[in-house]
């Protein structure tokens, strides 16, 4: 390996460290300048990469970054909010759930209280007579199973007395079903149209639960509408998105916009250490400033003396490669003039071996044209 290609590698080296020193040098100054330029406007210029268009830029990134943290705010808050419709939704359905089971059982209290009554109407007389026929048919599949109970027998009269049982068991539960919510609609029909005075307390008090219950849901119905509103209205406001997906996708965009600052303040400090950029910063360069800029500007003349070797010894090297070049396109030449040569010698031996031929040719044609009788 060429010597010199180890020497470009070291002043490559040198280079890079030279000027990632002094891009720290000055990265840091854009960012001092920057914090004391504050909310002022210094420039006028509009001028891209100018220091009005970096300081635009650097302005346009932080009014990013808190839009996007206000949006994270925003959505936080809105899924905060969310959460707690969700909770608030499930414990008034849940309290929805348990009122109607005790108002069920309070039209029932009241249903059979209603139809124990003795001044019935048309509407109790017929319900009345649904519920004497259930009792009956009740009262009848009892009789039936304690009948099935004492009866014995074989295998055979085995199995049919679980048939029969079955059977029994669930025709007795369908008319107990049936008996329970007769008494619920004799309930619901008494409050809907308060048929008659109930003379058992129990079941008045009951009624008057039972009216209680009726106002407690129809208020947890009205709220229960306003809150799914607005949990639809909350929901339809993320789109496809999820609030979760929303918020990464702003923190992501924060990180990179944050990442991009270190450029910006470089270019500030690069303009200020450029010609002319003393004056256009000099009502916010310190002291110390002046003595940044001047290790900024001996790191790059640095820099430009390393580049200025690693080209010297690149041509150097490309001279040599040249060089090279030039002896092999030499020897090509020589390769060349010697097969000339020898072409040259085979066409002379080709035009002596003619001159031959043609005086053979010469010396029969004589003989054939001379006089051989004489």
């Amino acid at each position: 390996m060429d010597d010199r290609k180890t020497v470009i590698k070291e002043l490559e080296e040198k280079k890079k460290a030279l000027a990632e020193e002094r891009d720290r040098l000055l990265q840091g100054l854009g960012e001092t300048l920057i914090q004391r330029i504050g909310d002022a406007e210094p420039f006028s210029d509009s001028q891209t990469g100018g220091p009005g268009a970096v300081l635009a830029e650097y302005r346009r990134m932080k009014k990013e970054i808190a839009e996007s943290n206000d949006s994270i705010k925003s959505l936080q808050l809105d899924i905060i909010r969310l959460e707690e419709l969700e909770r608030i939704i499930s414990a008034i359905e849940n309290e929805q759930s348990l009122l109607k089971e005790e108002l069920a059982q309070a039209h029932t209290s009241i249903g059979m209280a209603t139809l124990k009554a003795q001044d019935l109407n048309e509407i109790t007389a017929l319900l009345k007579a649904q519920e004497e026929a259930l009792l009956f048919k009740i009262e009848e599949h009892e009789k039936a199973l304690e009948e099935l109970e004492e009866q014995g027998g074989g295998i055979l009269g085995w199995l049919g007395k679980n048939a029969r049982t079955a059977v029994e068991k669930a025709l007795l539960s369908k008319n107990r079903t049936d008996l329970e919510k007769l008494y619920l609609k004799a309930g619901i029909e008494y409050l809907s149209t308060a048929m008659a005075e109930i003379a058992d307390e129990e079941a008045a008090r009951e009624a008057e639960k039972a009216q209680a219950l009726k106002e407690r849901l129809s208020s947890l119905s009205g709220e229960l509408l306003s809150l799914k509103e607005e949990r639809r209205k909350l929901g339809g406001g993320f789109g496809i998105d999820s609030p979760s997906g929303r918020i990464k996708g702003l923190e992501k965009r924060i990180a990179q916009i944050t990442r991009e600052f270190p450029g910006v303040y470089f270019r500030l400090g690069l303009l200020a250490a450029a010609s002319g950029g003393k004056e256009t910063f000099a009502s916010f360069l310190g002291g110390d400033d002046q003595a940044v800029l001047e290790k900024a500007d001996a790191l790059s003349l640095q820099i430009a003396g390393e580049e200025l070797s690693i080209r010297k010894v690149n041509a150097a090297i490309r001279i040599d490669e040249e060089k090279a070049e030039i002896e092999k396109l030499k020897r090509a030449i020589t390769a060349q003039q010697q097969k000339i040569s020898a072409a040259e010698d085979a066409i002379a031996g080709i035009e002596e071996q003619i001159n031959d031929t043609e005086q053979h040719i010469t010396e029969l044609e004589i003989f054939i044209q001379g006089d051989h009788g004489s």
